[in-house]
């Protein structure tokens, strides 16, 4: 046994000393007054401030804490509270917020322009962005949630990505049995209004719940690109069966696949576009798809066929096919990193809308730590958030009060590391974001 001996200090002691770089960020964009601002006042001068709420939620995503009443961690952290953290709600307390807020006048406009005070300096000079668009499930035991196509309980939330900066521009909170073909118009004119004043999207990919002629008429009378998953509809495919051999072209960069480019219109009076095709030859059994209304593929003559409408003419087709594969890494990775990090997947109360909400709070949160991601050391830069709390958040410190001065008392290689992180918290603006591949 080695000889020690067990003693109590009253010393103010935190093991996530970290915290203080999302705390000095959102404090250097005025976080608290832009929700503050477009939230109601507490009713009575001992109430927290709508602030409050919103600051003490993201932390806890931050943090690791994915359930309410693990805001008890932070609560009881007296050192991370004297360096600025104060008095917060507790569990109770921010179920009731979320819900009573929820169906408060000002919810959405609070949500949306705090969401901007992230975008903004993330985006820097760049007033062209990429948008992304895809719907996720989030599988629930909720009473209301309903039965998914994939045959789950749960909810169904579109989601839209700026490629550029990796943030979430807006989440639509849906139910479970709502399918991800509807209403991507409508979402699409949501992620236009949610950007900055003077940014604009000019290129848009969609999966196949996308593909339909009012979102593809829109793009084009709006001028933006587009690389949307086609259906394999009956036409198209009596179109396939009818080209040539000798029309096929091969696909750089794979085996055997091969592509054919044609103009095609989904319906009189639409607009036309240009539709690449791609073929591979079938290895093994072809995986059916569940959703029925997303019917990307089919097998012939042992190929398989796949599509993407596109209105990038000048690309050549191995282009167009590579910047719409860029979904899977600027898209749907973003989305499980919303989900698995930042609680997105866990949904805390009854209420349908309180539950939108929250998952609100994720994004935002989501958001702060992209933002932060820009302004790291490149050796941080690219860490995931659970990555990030070893390395930076997790820190053993001290706080110390002499001389009217608040001193955090770190190991001498974490000091120096969190000293200049949090220089780099202090520039007003992100580096100039490099122009997409």
């Amino acid at each position: 046994m080695i000889p020690y001996k067990l003693a109590s200090t009253n010393d103010l002691l935190t093991p996530r000393a970290g915290l203080l770089l999302p705390l000095q960020l959102m404090e250097r964009l005025d976080f608290a007054a832009c929700i503050d601002g477009h939230l109601p006042e507490p009713g009575s001068n001992r109430g927290f401030l709508p602030s409050r709420y919103v600051q003490t939620l993201m932390l806890m995503l931050h943090s690791g804490v994915c359930h309410l009443d693990d805001v008890a961690a932070l609560r009881e952290d007296w050192a991370l509270r004297r360096l600025g953290l104060g008095p917060l709600p507790s569990a109770s307390a921010l179920g009731i917020r979320l819900r009573r807020t929820a169906k408060a006048e000002g919810a959405g406009n609070a949500v949306l322009e705090a969401n901007r005070l992230l975008l903004r300096p993330a985006l820097h000079n760049c007033r062209e962005v990429t948008l992304d668009i895809d719907a996720s499930e989030i599988v629930a035991g909720k009473s209301d949630a309903c039965w998914t196509y994939n045959r789950n309980r749960g909810y169904m939330p579109m989601f839209g990505h700026i490629v550029e900066t990796g943030q979430a521009l807006a989440v639509d909170f849906r139910a479970g049995n709502v399918p991800p073909a509807k209403g991507n118009l409508e979402f699409v004119r949501r992620c236009e209004q949610a950007l900055p004043p003077g940014v604009k999207v000019k290129a848009l990919r969609v999966d196949a719940a996308g593909y339909q002629s009012a979102l593809i008429n829109y793009c084009q009378q709006q001028g933006i690109d587009f690389a949307i998953r086609a259906k394999m509809n009956d036409s198209l495919r009596k179109q396939l069966a009818a080209v040539p051999q000798a029309q096929w072209k091969a696909l750089p960069g794979t085996n055997g696949c091969e592509t054919w480019r044609m103009v095609h219109c989904m319906e009189k009076g639409g607009e036309a576009f240009t539709l690449v095709v791609q073929r591979r030859p079938k290895a093994g059994q072809a995986q059916l798809d569940i959703d029925p209304d997303a019917v990307k593929e089919y097998e012939a003559s042992g190929y398989l066929y796949r599509a993407i409408a596109t209105s990038f003419d000048s690309m050549s087709d191995a282009e167009v096919v590579h910047w719409y594969n860029r979904r899977g890494e600027d898209s749907e990775n973003r989305i499980k990193e919303l989900k698995l990090d930042f609680g997105g997947d866990i949904l805390p109360c009854s209420d349908f809308k309180a539950n939108g909400l929250y998952l609100d709070m994720a994004m935002l949160a989501y958001n702060l730590f992209a933002l932060m991601r820009q302004l790291l050391p490149e050796d941080l830069s690219r860490m995931r958030l659970p990555s990030l709390r070893k390395h930076l958040y997790n820190l053993a410190a001290k706080v110390v009060h002499s001389g009217r001065r608040l001193y955090v008392k770190l190991q001498d290689g974490h000091r120096r590391r969190l000293a200049e992180v949090l220089a780099l918290m202090q520039i007003p603006s992100p580096p100039p974001i490099p122009p997409p591949g």
